[in-house]
């Protein structure tokens, strides 16, 4: 009879029994009590682990096998966490970053670490051929120039090829060496003076290598230096930057001119400066003919004398004379009559101012300026708005007058001349965003990594014990209430003869009162009415 009351504990068919009759039936209400505390002791669990799980950040990434390898090994050297991803970088967590950073160093392993002048050290010679010997120099001083590249801080990676014609004594045209530059970059673009810098870096580490001969582009494919253009001279670069230079100060003073007149943040400028380096010599000489000295002078004077005698006679006829006697010499020097023929000549050397100037005027000046002025309206004071209006909203244009007066103030900040062809133009007009310049946000704190993991764990235990004291502890209370229910059940449902079930010798025992037995009679006819009703029908057959 007993087993009879367990088998039917519903009171129903089989067939008429549906979901919510077999989850009031005990022993399966029990299981699926015990289901669901294990599944929320699994999930605690996972929240637990999920929590305690650090934030990962990239240690190397795009790296050669044989480098992630000697890193991993590194890394387990170290007991030194690691994930890798799914491009093959390496992750490592956050707060571990800079120790296994220095791991790495200390083993001599980097990025790009691997290959350089390392591997003429580590190969043997021994059996190798000339060609063999090449090649490893060639691929050691593009690992080199490459790991010197990727020292640079805009460059996250490189990659070298050179071109090394084999060079002989005996050809005359002889082919000159070329390299190509692969750069993967960061964030921003590589600035055109370090690029320069970058191929003049190749060029001096390769003999016979020009800075004409290398091309640089970046991961993009974009170009940055063509082969055959001339890095030698940074003179357009340099003047380029001058030219910026110059607008930005001119800008720099019409802003700080304007600014306490039309307000913070309600003015803009532009200024377009066209300069000139043309460079131009010029060698001038000149002479003073009014300022002259006396620098050297030569007098030369020739006085000849000459008698009537001489000149009469036959030519050569008193030559084959005997001289004639002193007294009669003296006699015809006094009858004749001496002739003297003199000149006089003299050379002056002058010296004259004379003026050799070399000129070469300053490179880099002015041409023109063109000059672009925006200046936002003014608000409008809290007296001269209307009534029932707000002041800020409304703003008003500045006068002619005004206008005017901004242009004049402009033009002499920047040196204005009319002959040379410069231009100011000042324009009022409303801004969009009112002139107002919104501050820079900081980011949130949540942001830093350290505050973020942190957070999780926190996070973590707030859900466990959001789990332990919203879902556990009820299942827990429950499955213990229905324990007891069907305890009192048992109690009071005792046997043909009247007899308790076997573990209601305790229960009885307990000393409950009248008021709990009736409380709990009732809780076991709203639980299982079915089987009330069974124990009554034989409550009732045995007192008939």
């Amino acid at each position: 009879m007993d087993n009879s009351a367990i088998t039917t504990t519903s009171g129903l068919p089989v067939s008429q029994m549906n979901l919510g009759s077999i989850m009031r039936i005990p022993a399966v209400r029990q299981v699926t009590t015990l289901v669901g505390l294990a599944a929320a002791v699994a999930v605690g669990f996972a929240i637990f682990l999920w929590s305690q799980t650090p934030g990962y950040t990239q240690l190397y990434g795009d790296m050669e096998a044989a480098e992630t390898a000697q890193v991993i090994d590194a890394l387990k050297s170290a007991e030194i966490d690691y994930k890798l991803g799914d491009n093959g970088s390496i992750m490592v967590p956050q707060s571990q970053l800079h120790n296994a950073r220095l791991q790495i160093a200390g083993q001599g392993l980097s990025q790009g670490g691997g290959g350089g002048m390392d591997l003429m050290q580590d190969q043997s010679s021994f059996g190798v051929s000339q060609f063999m010997e090449t090649a490893r120099y060639q691929h050691a001083l593009e690992a080199e120039l490459a790991r010197t590249i990727t020292s640079l801080g805009a460059v996250r990676e490189a990659r070298v090829h050179l071109a090394l014609p084999k060079q002989s004594a005996f050809r005359r045209d002889q082919k000159s060496a070329s390299a190509s530059v692969l750069l993967k970059l960061g964030r921003g673009s590589l600035e055109p003076d370090q690029a320069a810098a970058i191929v003049n870096l190749v060029a001096s580490s390769v003999p016979n290598l020009q800075p004409g001969s290398i091309t640089l582009i970046d991961q993009f494919g974009r170009l940055l230096s063509a082969a055959g253009e001339q890095w030698g001279s940074g003179q357009p670069m340099s003047q380029f930057k001058h030219a910026e230079r110059l607008e930005e100060i001119y800008t720099r003073r019409i802003e700080d001119l304007l600014t306490p007149l039309v307000g913070p943040g309600r003015v803009r400028a532009q200024v377009s400066a066209s300069l000139d380096f043309t460079v131009t010599e010029e060698t001038r000489e000149t002479y003073d003919p009014a300022n002259t000295a006396i620098r050297s002078e030569q007098v030369s004077e020739d006085q000849r004398v000459s008698g009537d005698i001489a000149s009469e006679g036959v030519p050569g006829a008193l030559s084959n004379q005997p001289p004639e006697t002193v007294a009669s010499a003296a006699i015809a020097e006094a009858e004749t009559t001496d002739a003297v023929n003199s000149s006089r000549s003299s050379v002056r050397n002058f010296e004259i101012d004379r003026t050799v100037s070399h000129v070469r005027p300053q490179t880099g000046t002015i041409r023109r300026l063109s000059v672009a002025v925006l200046v936002d309206d003014s608000p409008l004071p809290a007296s001269d708005a209307a009534e029932g209006e707000t002041a800020t909203t409304e703003q008003a244009g500045f006068s002619e007058d005004q206008i005017a007066s901004f242009t004049t103030l402009v033009k002499e900040a920047v040196g204005f001349d009319e002959e040379r062809g410069d231009t100011v133009v000042v324009v009022n007009a409303a801004f969009r965003d009112g002139g107002v310049t919104t501050d820079v946000e900081e980011p949130a704190f949540w942001e830093n990594p350290m505050l973020r993991d942190t957070l999780k764990q926190v996070l973590g235990v707030v859900l466990v014990l959001a789990l332990a004291f919203g879902l556990v502890r009820p299942m827990l209370r429950n499955l213990f209430v229905e324990n007891n229910e069907i305890n009192r059940a048992a109690l009071l449902a005792g046997g043909v003869n009247g007899e308790l079930l076997p573990n209601s010798a305790a229960a009885a025992g307990s000393g409950a009162s009248f008021d709990e037995r009736v409380t709990a009679a009732r809780n076991i006819s709203g639980h299982d009415p079915a089987r009330v009703a069974q124990i009554v029908k034989k409550w009732a057959a045995v007192n008939d």
